[in-house]
């Protein structure tokens, strides 16, 4: 402070010294302005011509002397404000502590809990939350290790991180998003040993669009055949089995 209080009065006394010393004849000038005719002037511009320190305006002299010394003057405000902008903006840390403290946020985190395997299209959409604050709040979650990202095809899918997903269990999850494959689980939970055409007529659809859809669960491990004679049965395998108990208690909580 004793800095800033010298440089005061060094101001003080030089701008007092220049309104003393300063001759009249430069305190003001007078101009004659003319308009041109529809024909502009023909002479030859004139170059400008410097001044002495004397003859500059002493206006000018105070305003390039504050602009020099005002960084000074204005160093500790500015430290003051900004430590006002801080707190009057609640900035903190997040940590695993206070990062559900953001309503948004935990709004975020409970949608994954209920929606094991969701994608950020669907939280996108469910929550109507632009594409940047989501993809924000998603790492936030991740980052403090509450959610763990499975990823299928280059695309993510969310998770709460509490041990209660095995890796297997995370794929047959993901598997399930399709609503066919989850309809053919459901059903194969209730209904083991069921057979190609007990499932088309349960879901009311082609025996070759079944097919299909069962050797996309079968390649997954979501689901295994045993053939009977002529006919292929399918059981839900014991991992898949777990998780459409985990749907189902989800779905009656």
């Amino acid at each position: 402070m004793a800095i800033y209080r010298k440089a005061a009065i060094v101001l003080i006394f030089f701008l007092a010294a220049m309104f003393l010393v300063l001759p009249a004849s430069a305190q003001s000038v007078s101009y004659s302005v003319q308009g041109w005719d529809e024909s502009p002037p023909v002479s030859e511009a004139k170059a400008p011509v410097p001044l002495d320190l004397w003859e500059v305006q002493p206006l000018a002299v105070i305003a390039v002397m504050l602009v020099l010394i005002s960084p000074a003057f204005l160093l500790p405000a500015q430290i003051i404000l900004a430590g006002a902008g801080l707190v009057t903006l609640n900035f903190r840390r997040i940590d695993k502590k206070t990062i559900l403290e953001n309503n948004f946020r935990n709004r975020i985190y409970r949608f994954i809990i209920h929606n094991p395997g969701t994608c950020f299209t669907d939280i996108e959409n469910r929550l109507s939350v632009n594409r940047g604050t989501l993809d924000y709040h998603l790492r936030m979650l991740k980052q403090e290790h509450l959610i763990t990202v499975f990823l299928k095809n280059n695309r993510s899918f969310y998770f709460e991180n509490s041990g209660s997903y095995s890796d297997s269990e995370m794929k047959i999850f993901v598997s399930l998003r399709n609503e066919t494959e989850f309809l053919i689980c459901e059903y194969l939970s209730d209904s083991p040993d069921a057979s190609r055409d007990d499932i088309a007529g349960m879901i009311q659809t082609s025996c070759s669009t079944v097919s299909w859809h069962m050797g996309r669960l079968c390649d997954a491990g979501v689901i295994f055949s045993t053939k009977c004679g002529r006919v292929v049965r399918y059981r839900l395998s014991p991992s898949a089995l777990g998780v459409m108990n985990k749907i189902n208690s989800k779905c009656i909580a």
